[in-house]
């Protein structure tokens, strides 16, 4: 048999057909059953998305915090503290009351001989309510005593504001060195009271004393004239028995001289007449003085001229 070209076209179309017809329903219909399939997904990415979407879930879906007020502190009424000025200070006042003015005499550290008497004086004001009367006086408190005087009186009223000079005679010690005496007022009923805030700080005088070597001694010449002749005064020691001389000019009727710290008698010789006079006691014998450094010793005066020498006495 001979075999044609349209034979073999023949026997490949019957075989197409046959396995076409083998083929399942599925095979045709699946391209036209598929919708169109979206991009391959990010496993990752998906999962990320995912907690993301939860978190923001569950903050918009949790519930509003609700404050909590503090139950350990009680709330009271009690107002706000506020600027409020201090208390003004009362002026404090007393009945009784010193202000000290100022040392008159013998300031702070005055240097005096030992033994020498002095006046101390202060000025003071009435810085009370009370008047001070002659009744008031002023008082030795403490330190170092001066002499025998512990007390003065007043002179006169002193009213509050007034001022006024209080005075005291005293002794210094009679020996070198520093001293403070401490004083201050008294009222009728013993109340001691005196300056500072609390009216009860004493003024006092301070001093210090020194052993000066020479003193001063002043007289007169009594001599039976209307004026004197030239003199030659003497001073003998009476311890030592040394002798010191001046020359006195004609019509001189006083004296001034410095003499050594010393107990001493005192007369003087008219030479072109051969008189003596001398300081003498009412027996008419030389009468002893005593003379301290820095002191004056007055009224020595030379008396009793007359042409026999005077016996020594006391």
């Amino acid at each position: 048999m001979k075999i044609t070209t349209n034979s073999i076209l023949i026997f490949f179309g019957m075989i197409a057909l046959v396995m076409v017809a083998c083929l399942p329903m599925a095979v045709f219909a699946a391209p036209l059953l598929r919708h169109e399939q979206p991009a391959p997904v990010d496993s990752a990415a998906t999962v990320q998305a995912m907690v993301t979407q939860t978190i923001v879930a569950m903050t918009l879906n949790a519930p509003t915090a609700t404050p909590i007020p503090p139950t350990s502190i009680p709330a009271t009424n009690t107002p706000l503290p506020t600027n409020t000025p201090l208390p003004t200070a009362t002026a404090v006042s007393y009945c009784d009351w010193v202000s000290f003015i100022k040392d008159v005499s013998i300031p702070d550290g005055t240097k005096l001989t030992a033994g020498e008497t002095f006046t101390k004086t202060w000025r003071l004001k009435n810085r009370g309510t009370c008047t001070w009367t002659p009744d008031y006086m002023l008082v030795f408190t403490s330190g170092d005593a001066m002499g025998g005087t512990t007390a003065v009186r007043l002179s006169g009223n002193v009213y509050s504001g007034q001022t006024v000079d209080v005075s005291v005679t005293l002794t210094a010690p009679a020996k070198r060195g520093h001293f403070t005496s401490y004083w201050m007022l008294r009222n009728p009923n013993g109340v001691l009271f005196g300056y500072g805030d609390k009216a009860n700080q004493a003024f006092y005088v301070d001093i210090r004393t020194e052993d000066l070597p020479h003193g001063t001694v002043t007289g007169n010449f009594s001599y039976p004239s209307e004026f004197n002749p030239p003199l030659t005064l003497y001073f003998e020691n009476a311890v030592t028995g040394q002798v010191i001389q001046f020359s006195i000019p004609e019509k001189n009727p006083t004296y001034s001289v410095l003499l050594p710290n010393g107990t001493y008698y005192a007369y003087a010789w008219a030479p072109g007449y051969n008189l003596q006079g001398a300081y003498v006691n009412e027996s008419l014998t030389m009468r002893s003085f005593i003379v301290n450094g820095g002191q004056t010793v007055s009224g020595i005066n030379i008396t009793d001229f007359s042409p026999h020498p005077h016996a020594r006495g006391q």
